[in-house]
C-alpha cells in the first residue's frame, strides 16, 4: 500500500487555492480598481451628507426657538406654503431637533411618472420640489436644490451611476460592486496565514509594521486595514446590488425570506370616498400617528392627491445611535380610521432586514455611531485600489529587474 502524507496533500491543495485567489484577486481588483475607487470615494463623501449640508446653510436650517414663539400647526402651513409657492403639498418632514426647519414638498404640474426612467427621477417628479419652511412664522426659505445641495446630488449619481445613463451605470457600478465581494473573500482568504497554527502568523495579520521596508509598510496598510473593515464593506457591498438589479433583489429576497422594500413601495390602501364629509385636520393624523408608533425619530406626513387616497404617516428612527426603523401607518383621509399599519418591531427579523436595506447600505443604520464607522470604513476602501495597484507595479518592476540580472 503505497504511503500516503496527509499533511504535504493538504498543503500542496493549499497552495493552490492560494494562487488561484491571488490571481482572481489580483485582476479582478486591476480591472475594477478605477470603479471602485471612484464609487468608494463618493460614498465616503456621501456619509455625512446631511450634516455637511446643514452645517453649511445652517441659517436655512435651524431657526431661533429660544424665544417661545409656538408653532404654527400642520394644516396652517400647509395652507401657507400653497399659497405662496402656488403648487399642492404632497408630503410633509417633520426634523426630531425642535429648532430646526421643516420641509414641504411642492407639487406644480402633472407628470406622468410611466414616461420617466425608473429611480430617482420618477421619485422626484412624484413629490415634486422640496421647500424649507420656518415652522414658526410660516416663511419659505427657498427650494432645498441649493448649490451645495446639488453637488452632493451630483455625487449620489456619480456613486451609483458614474454620471452616465442609469441603465448603464447601475450595471457597471452593481458589477463592480460584485466583483468587490469577490475581492473581499478573497483578500481575506490571503489574509489568512500560510500556517494557521502560527501565533506570530495571525499577530502579523492584524498590526502595521512601522520602520520596516516602504513596500512592507503598504503591504500592510493594504491587508491589515482591509481586515478591519471586513464586516461594514461586506455589508455595503451585499446591500448595494439590490438597488442595482432587479435579478438580485429577487434573489437576495428568495434567500431571506422577505421582499426587500416591500413596505416602502407597496401600493397605498384606498380610503372610503365620501362627498359629504371633509378630511380630518393635518395635524390629527400626526397626533394619532404618535399614539401608535412610540419610536422617536423624524415624521413624515405623505397627503393624499385623490379623494380614495390615504394619508401615510411614517415615523424613521434617528438620533445618536437609535436603530433607523420605519414604522408605516396608513389612515383614511375623511374618519381617520387605520387602514393599515406596519410597525417595524411586529416585523419578523428577516422581514427587518429586508426593511433596513438603505440604512445597511448608506450608515445610517445605528445613526451618528454606525455613520462615523462606516466613513472610516469607506475611506480605507477608497485606499485599497491605491495601494494594491501600487504594491503590483512594484512587484512588476522587482520581478523585471531580477530578470535583468539573470540575463545579464
Amino acid at each position: 500500500m503505497p504511503y500516503c502524507n496527509a499533511p504535504l496533500i493538504a498543503m500542496s491543495i493549499m497552495k493552490i487555492f492560494r494562487w488561484v485567489a491571488y490571481e482572481l484577486h489580483l485582476w479582478l481588483g486591476i480591472v475594477s480598481g478605477l470603479i471602485l475607487f471612484v464609487v468608494c470615494l463618493s460614498g465616503t463623501l456621501l456619509t455625512f451628507k446631511t450634516e455637511f449640508i446643514q452645517y453649511i446653510e445652517h441659517e436655512r436650517y435651524y431657526f431661533d426657538a429660544s424665544n417661545g414663539s409656538q408653532l404654527k400647526s400642520v394644516e396652517e402651513l400647509v395652507s401657507l406654503v400653497e399659497q405662496s409657492e402656488r403648487g399642492k403639498v404632497v408630503r410633509v418632514t417633520i426634523p426630531n431637533a425642535t429648532n430646526q426647519t421643516w420641509l414641504f414638498n411642492v407639487k406644480k404640474e402633472s407628470v406622468d411618472v410611466k414616461k420617466l426612467p425608473a429611480g430617482m427621477p420618477a421619485v422626484h417628479a412624484m413629490l415634486g420640489t422640496a421647500y424649507i419652511v420656518n415652522p414658526s412664522t410660516g416663511e419659505s426659505l427657498g427650494t432645498q436644490r441649493s448649490k451645495i445641495y446639488m453637488f452632493f446630488m451630483m455625487l449620489t449619481f456619480l456613486h451609483r451611476f458614474l454620471l452616465l445613463d442609469i441603465w448603464l451605470g447601475q450595471i457597471i457600478v452593481g458589477g463592480a460592486t460584485l466583483i468587490f465581494l469577490v475581492l473581499v473573500i478573497t483578500g481575506l482568504f490571503l489574509w489568512l496565514p500560510a500556517k494557521i497554527t502560527s501565533i506570530k502568523g495571525w499577530s502579523t495579520g492584524i498590526k502595521i509594521r512601522l520602520g520596516k521596508s516602504w513596500s512592507m509598510f503598504l503591504y500592510d496598510v493594504h491587508n491589515t486595514l482591509g481586515f478591519y473593515i471586513l464586516i461594514p464593506v461586506v455589508v455595503m457591498a451585499l446591500t448595494g446590488p439590490i438597488i442595482s438589479f432587479s435579478w438580485y433583489r429577487s434573489a437576495f429576497g428568495w434567500v431571506l425570506g422577505a421582499r426587500p422594500f416591500r413596505i416602502a413601495l407597496e401600493k397605498p390602501v384606498q380610503s372610503k370616498k365620501s362627498e359629504t364629509i371633509e378630511h380630518l385636520k393635518w395635524d390629527d393624523f400626526i397626533r394619532r400617528g404618535d399614539e401608535i408608533s412610540k419610536r422617536k425619530g423624524i415624521t413624515r406626513l405623505v397627503l393624499p392627491q385623490t379623494p380614495e387616497g390615504c394619508v401615510v404617516f411614517q415615523r424613521i428612527g434617528a438620533g445618536l445611535c437609535n436603530i433607523a426603523a420605519t414604522d408605516k401607518i396608513q389612515f383614511d383621509q375623511y374618519t381617520g380610521d387605520v387602514l393599515k399599519s406596519d410597525l417595524f418591531d411586529d416585523l419578523s427579523l428577516n422581514e427587518k432586514i429586508a426593511s433596513l436595506i438603505f440604512p445597511l447600505h448608506n450608515g445610517e443604520i445605528f445613526g451618528t455611531v454606525s455613520k462615523i464607522i462606516y466613513f472610516f470604513a469607506c475611506l480605507i476602501a477608497t485606499s485599497l485600489p491605491i495601494t494594491g495597484v501600487i504594491l503590483w507595479f512594484r512587484k512588476l518592476r522587482s520581478y523585471y529587474k531580477r530578470r535583468s540580472k539573470k540575463t545579464n
